[in-house]
């Protein structure tokens, strides 16, 4: 047990910090004034980071000071610009300081500086982007086209009110204890609306809180079966090569299996900790999205009376990072993304896609910043940004056979892309976990590279396949390369 604990001593702290986060949610929940809430938030987080990370918790410390400090004392026009490359600048250097020190940052304190970076980016963002929405909406009202239809409302736009938070209130945002440890990203909007309006004193906190925690054990009971029972380390022996090739093949479903918990577990917490403060919790007719909050009448909303809110119906979907049960089932790769971690995925497609300014490069863009938030390593760059050649072979088979498919035919076919796109998964997934380009290179060559070349062959096929449709067809066009990854 012992030698447990030591193996497993800062993952142990670390769930250990993330249960002591949901148990205080309530008593938070219920503190007043506002502005001593935000300071014991703050208070709160700042000593989680101390925890974790000793001394080097003046790496995300130092970071997110500097970042809040150059979003106030830069133009608004270019805060969002120089935000950006300083954090992830920062991040890459953070990172750098394992190679010269032996007590370098912890993977725990890299979580950390993590989610530091997508809240200082974020709110930069957020405050450039609707003073540019407020700009272009002026524009529109000396210049009318035509009226909106009242039969039924629009969807709002990304930025309907300008936001432009002080100094302390970018403090309390970066530093709170909520979701400071592993996530999940919420807006800077989210925040203020959780000080600001009454959803969370009428929410049932303690039911969402425990629905959500009821699978955490069952996630946690699996991720150590799994890697006890087939370690990661395995692959890379001689015995693992004089294996079946059908074993060493499907081992990878093992290891991603239990990856998959890992993340699983540490997500539903992550997503109680917020249920239990009763953070990002809206009226459902918001239609509520990850990251975002609500989509449909939020002005509306944040003039709802009190007498209203108290019977109001509330969901947490604006903190939901992960649909398990999605990234179990769906059948195609492109869907698996949309439901996995879709806090960070909101991020990526607000801030990188929606924003890059070169169209044709929009996808690499996000392709890369997601790479690098994550890591330098070679695993990330062979794991992320291989997924589009895949999607670009799965585009074509799902338009010319699953997306007009009816009955057993569509179940048949809907299994064995479901079965394709988990197996390139967890061959990706690999990658992922082995993160050194020498020790990817030895399992991959150990594998002869296969999954590659069936990728190429599926996509060379596919393409065979759409032309000799079009030519049969001519007057159905089917095109096969389909770009939008991380916009959702």
């Amino acid at each position: 047990m012992w030698s447990f604990f030591l193996k497993n001593k800062n993952d142990i702290i670390y769930l250990s910090l993330l249960l002591f986060s949901v148990i205080i949610g309530p008593y938070y929940r219920k503190l007043g004034p506002v502005d001593f809430k935000k300071l014991v938030g703050s208070l709160l987080g700042i000593g989680l980071i101390f925890i974790v990370s000793g001394y080097n918790a003046a790496h995300p410390i130092f970071s997110a000071l500097f970042g809040i400090t150059a979003i106030k004392f830069t133009s608004i026009k270019t805060c969002h610009v120089f935000t950006f490359f300083f954090m992830f600048g920062y991040l890459m250097v953070f990172r750098l300081t394992n190679h010269f020190s032996s007590k370098g940052p912890s993977g725990q304190t890299n979580l950390i500086e993590m989610i530091i970076v997508l809240r200082v980016v974020g709110v930069a963002f957020e405050i450039n982007g609707s003073w540019l929405a407020m700009i272009e909406s002026r524009k529109k009202e000396k210049n009318p086209t035509e009226k909106e239809s009242e039969s039924q409302p629009a969807r709002d736009d990304d930025f309907v009110e300008f936001i432009n938070p002080s100094f302390v209130d970018l403090f309390h945002y970066c530093f709170n204890y909520i979701g400071l440890l592993t996530g999940p990203y919420y807006r800077y909007r989210t925040f203020d609306d959780y000080f600001n309006l009454p959803y969370s004193k009428y929410v049932d906190c303690l039911s969402f809180t425990i629905n959500t925690l009821k699978t955490v054990p069952l996630y946690i009971s699996l991720y150590l079966a799994l890697s006890n029972i087939w370690p990661l380390e395995y692959i890379l022996t001689e015995d693992h090569n004089q294996r079946h090739f059908l074993y060493r093949m499907m081992y990878p479903w093992l290891l991603f299996a239990a990856f998959r918990q890992r993340i699983y577990s540490g997500m539903t917490l992550a997503e109680s900790v917020c249920t239990s403060a009763g953070l990002g919790a809206y009226p459902v007719q918001g239609r509520n999205r990850s990251g975002h909050g609500p989509t449909v009448g939020y002005l509306n909303l944040k003039k709802m009376p009190e007498r209203e809110a108290r019977v109001a119906k509330y969901d947490f979907k604006t903190v939901e990072s992960m649909d398990v049960w999605g990234c179990e089932t769906v059948v195609t790769l492109r869907d698996s993304m949309k439901v996995w971690n879709k806090a960070v995925q909101y991020w990526v497609a607000v801030v990188v896609y929606k924003r890059f300014p070169v169209p044709e490069l929009k996808i690499h863009a996000a392709l890369f910043v997601s790479v690098i938030w994550h890591g330098y390593q070679a695993g990330y760059f062979f794991c992320i940004y291989f997924c589009p050649f895949y999607l670009m072979a799965e585009d074509i088979y799902v338009r010319l056979y699953y997306k007009d498919a009816t009955g057993i035919k569509k179940k048949i076919i809907g299994f064995i892309m479901w079965f394709l796109r988990s197996h390139s998964e967890s061959y990706q997934a690999v990658a992922f976990l082995l993160l050194s380009f020498d020790r990817i290179w030895i399992y991959y060559t150990s594998m002869h590279h296969y999954w590659y070349v069936v990728w190429f062959a599926f996509l060379v096929l596919g393409i065979i396949l759409n032309k000799v449709r079009n030519i049969l067809n001519p007057g159905i066009r089917t095109p096969y390369v389909r770009t939008r990854v991380h916009a959702q």
